[in-house]
Formats: C-alpha cells, structure tokens, sequence
C-alpha cells in the first residue's frame, strides 16, 4: 500500500493524487474489513456472466428453433402451390391424352359415343381422377407434416428458453452458495 502511495508523488503527481490515493486504499481497506475481497468481486462478476450467459444460450437457440418453424411454414405454401402445378399437369396430360384418342378414332370413322371410344375415354377420366386424388393426398400429408415440424421447433424453442432460464437461475444459486461458504 505504501509502495503505491509513492509512485504518483514520485511521478511529480503532488499531493492531490496521492491523498485521493490514500482515500481510495482507504476505501479498499475498509471494503476489505466489511468481508468484500477482490475474489468475491470476481466471484460476484462471473455469477452474473454466467447468469447472462446461460440466458442468452437459451434465446439463441430458441431463436434458431423459430427460424426453422418459420421456414416449415414457408414451405407449406409452397408445398401448396406444386400441388397445384401437380393437379394442372395432370389435367392437362388428360385433355392431351383424350384429344388424342378423339383424333384416333374419329380419323378412323368410329363413333364417338359409344362401344371402345366411349370406354377408353372413361379409362382416361378414372386415371386422371385417380392421379388428381393421389397428387391432392400427397399434398395434404406434405403440409400437415410441415404444419407439425412447425409446432415442433416451436415447442422446441420454448423449451430452450426455458431451460436457459432454469440454467441461470441454478447457477445464480449454485454461486451463491459456494460465496456464502467461503465466509
């Protein structure tokens, strides 16, 4: 303490230095007498880093559970809309298909309305309503799994804000209770 009483009068600091130097050891002696050392200042410091710490762990991933639940929505929609370019693609491969069929037989000279024609383009019909049904299902089973992904990050993030918080608070505790051992 007396080596650092000298330094700034050696330094040509005058007195005004060393006497609120001498208040400030003064302080410090005091401090030290009431129980608070430098150790249980860094003690106290690393609670509460550790406190923050453990917090923002849990919001970070939290953060990035909502993002991914957020990304599962977003591909709900887009899930709808290949949906709907499946159903078209369909319909569209039908009109193809019984144009066709319509060409083949009429340049042949049958009629239309009954017998084989008739029978093949209920065959074209059944397949695309079978097609069109196959390509809806798909797309309902598609969303409804993302619809749950979804739920799931978003449980997910919940969690980790939680257990952040839980994991703050039981180290808060754990430090404090070492602190009031020391004495």
């Amino acid at each position: 303490m007396q080596v650092l009483l000298a330094i700034p009068a050696a330094l040509g600091f005058g007195g005004a230095t060393a006497g609120a130097t001498a208040a400030g050891a003064a302080g410090t002696a005091a401090a030290a007498g009431s129980g608070i050392s430098l150790a249980g200042i860094l003690q106290g410091t690393a609670t509460v880093l550790g406190i923050v710490s453990a917090i923002g762990a849990g919001n970070a991933e939290a953060a990035q559970n909502e993002m991914a639940a957020s990304d599962a929505e977003s591909e709900q929609s887009i899930e709808t809309l290949q949906g709907i370019n499946r159903r078209t693609s369909i319909k569209r491969q039908m009109a193809d298909a019984l144009g066709a069929q319509d060409v083949a037989y009429a340049g042949s000279g049958v009629d239309l309305s009954f017998g084989t024609a008739k029978a093949a383009r209920t065959d074209a019909y059944r397949e695309a309503d079978l097609g069109l049904s196959t390509a809806t299902g798909t797309e309902m089973t598609r969303v409804s799994r993302l619809a749950e992904r979804a739920s799931s990050y978003r449980a997910a993030a919940k969690s980790a804000r939680r257990l952040g918080f839980l994991n703050a608070f039981s180290g808060g505790v754990d430090n404090l209770l070492s602190f009031s051992e020391r004495g």
